[in-house]
């Protein structure tokens, strides 16, 4: 059966599920970071998973109609390898950055998808590129290179960045087919197998003076307490959530109009910072995140813009 959808409503279909994710998302790296020094990475990864496939299973048996695996096999592999790699990025970069840091680093992807998108459609006109130079001018303010605030463990959530723009440019041209649910269990069964890999490979070979350095990253198995374990599942289910959500706003809305929501994210990971750790970006922190959202809503309107076809309605399955 088709419908006919205007694409306004596409796009603002997007924007919501973007929009959602990012405020979870924010809060699952505030909840990483708070457990960051109980806990190792692989471990996370591993347990969380652990509860995420086994929920996504009974999703999708629940939905007679949906099919467990995907369509386009290869292509959600790749999404899934470059989306963890964009998680343990970040993870590994939280314990020693605060949020809107990591946040402002990581991104740089919505600039990354918007001028890629463009230059895809080959419709990258003058008037989004005072969009981009504003984006990045934001990001600098944060970032600031070449002074004290500067850290190289934010070269972490660069790459991450980098690797989060590869991912939605390939959910939004290779898997717009297929279902959120079946794209989220397949992440989580990639993570489910990096973690496995990670906490075989260092029990079998412990780096006590790197673990003594960063645990997180470093360390094994460790015995967890009651609250860190109830974080876990907090995680999982903030994890399925926001893979359903970013899958489904990629396959729906415009990637620059999605890209443009995925601002967002640098307002709920202060407000989290803030409710978190009592941790306020300084001035020139909180001019950068107004000139990236600003940068936000130039690039949004563009995208739509770029977005409209000529006739009023088009269809979809």
């Amino acid at each position: 059966m088709t419908t006919q959808l205007m694409p306004a409503a596409r796009a603002g279909a997007g924007l919501g599920f973007i929009m959602l994710a990012a405020v979870v998302l924010a809060l699952g790296d505030g909840l990483v970071k708070i457990v960051s020094e109980q806990i190792s990475v692989w471990q996370l990864v591993l347990l969380r998973s652990l509860i995420a496939v086994p929920a996504l299973l009974v999703m999708l048996i629940l939905r007679r109609r949906c099919a467990i695996w995907p369509k386009r096999r290869l292509w959600v592999v790749i999404r899934s390898l470059l989306l963890v790699g964009m998680w343990l990025l970040v993870y590994a970069a939280l314990p020693s950055l605060d949020m809107p840091t990591v946040s402002a680093a990581l991104y740089t992807a919505p600039l990354l998808i918007t001028v890629l998108s463009a230059i895809g459609s080959r419709r990258l006109g003058d008037a989004n590129l005072p969009a981009v130079a504003v984006g990045f001018v934001g990001v600098l303010l944060l970032l600031r290179p070449g002074t004290d605030a500067f850290s190289p463990m934010l070269l972490l959530p660069l790459a991450a960045a980098v690797l989060y723009a590869l991912a939605a440019l390939v959910t939004g041209a290779q898997c717009r087919d297929e279902s959120p649910l079946v794209l989220s269990l397949c992440l989580n069964i990639v993570f489910l197998m990096v973690g496995v890999f990670g906490v075989v490979l260092l029990a079998w070979h412990p780096l006590p003076a790197l673990a003594a350095h960063s645990s997180f990253i470093f360390g094994g198995m460790r015995d967890l307490a009651w609250p860190v374990a109830l974080t876990i599942v907090a995680l999982a289910a903030i994890l399925v959530t926001a893979n359903i959500c970013m899958a489904r706003a990629y396959q729906t809305g415009p990637a620059p109009v999605v890209a443009a929501g995925d601002y967002s994210y640098l307002v709920f990971s202060a407000f989290w910072s803030v409710l978190l750790f009592q941790a306020l970006p300084d001035t020139l922190g909180l001019c950068g995140i107004g000139l990236i959202i600003l940068a936000g809503v130039q690039s949004m309107w563009w995208g739509r813009r770029c977005a409209l076809p000529r006739r009023r309605f088009e269809r979809v399955d």
